[in-house]
């Protein structure tokens, strides 16, 4: 295959097409996502009122959500991968679909249930986390497609490391923070490698013996591994300075990443 081919697929699902109907179907992928997400983002919010902050006449209401919740996760998990499989195999179909929805569904089952799980087990405490998180994957999908794949990927990892300072000041060193800074470090770590990898070939990455397109000849890694950086300074700065540490950190990243957006925005120009 070569440097700049596609597979052979979804090459027939786009035959023919111009820039512009392209650039449609871009966006209208884009709309999926966004859509999942309102719907999840909905859902968590009736959650929050009617079992987070209910009332005192509606703990009848309350009780029996509690057992459904606990199922929550299951069913999620379930249906997720029931709609990933479908999505897998649509994409690899000579059809014009590409699988976008159902991988769309299958995400927005897996948060709705993880999103459940949570809501029930923490409460008020876990709440305004996850009715930030569920629009925030939102964006993230935004980014994807509207902007240069290494400031998509740079918003994932500083994402993860504003993800994880909020965790070390609403729960300090416990379970959650050090899950989000595994997560957010190996996240990390895989793209400091692919990008070093495809950096090498002009932003081709070979995975079994094929070629892929990961970045752009002019793409600009200088601002990946900046991020990395700085996300991992920030993540593991509270553990040495304490909570204030998290909270100034917090601002930093998110000062570094409305840099980012201005500076890509303004490559799009």
């Amino acid at each position: 295959m070569k440097k700049n081919e596609i597979k052979p697929v979804r090459a027939k699902a786009t035959e023919g097409m111009t820039k512009e109907q392209l650039e449609d179907r871009a966006f209208a992928q884009m709309l999926l996502w966004v859509a999942t997400a309102v719907v999840v983002e909905v859902i968590m919010l009736l959650l929050n009122r009617f079992y987070v902050h209910a009332r005192v006449s509606e703990l009848g209401f309350k009780v029996p959500m509690y057992k459904v919740l606990t199922v929550f996760p299951i069913v999620g998990t379930i249906l997720f991968v029931v709609f990933l499989v479908a999505a897998v195999k649509v994409h690899r179909s000579d059809s014009f679909h590409d699988g976008t929805l159902q991988a769309a569904v299958a995400c927005g089952f897996l948060c709705t249930g993880f999103g459940g799980l949570l809501l029930r087990n923490m409460e008020t405490a876990i709440a305004p986390m996850v009715l930030v998180v569920v629009p925030a994957l939102g964006v993230l999908m935004m980014v994807y497609y509207l902007y240069q794949r290494e400031f998509f990927a740079s918003v994932l990892v500083g994402a993860l490391g504003l993800l994880g300072l909020w965790m070390f000041r609403s729960f300090g060193t416990g379970t959650m923070y050090y899950g989000c800074l595994i997560l957010a470090l190996v996240v990390a770590l895989v793209g400091v490698v692919l990008a070093g990898k495809a950096k090498a070939k002009d932003g081709v990455l070979t995975l079994g013996g094929r070629d892929y397109q990961l970045f752009q000849p002019e793409t600009a890694y200088l601002a990946f591994f900046l991020t990395v950086v700085i996300t991992a300074v920030l993540l593991l700065a509270p553990l040495a300075l304490g909570t204030a540490m998290a909270y100034y950190g917090i601002w930093a990243m998110a000062a570094w990443l409305f840099i980012l957006a201005v500076y890509f925005t303004s490559k799009l120009m």
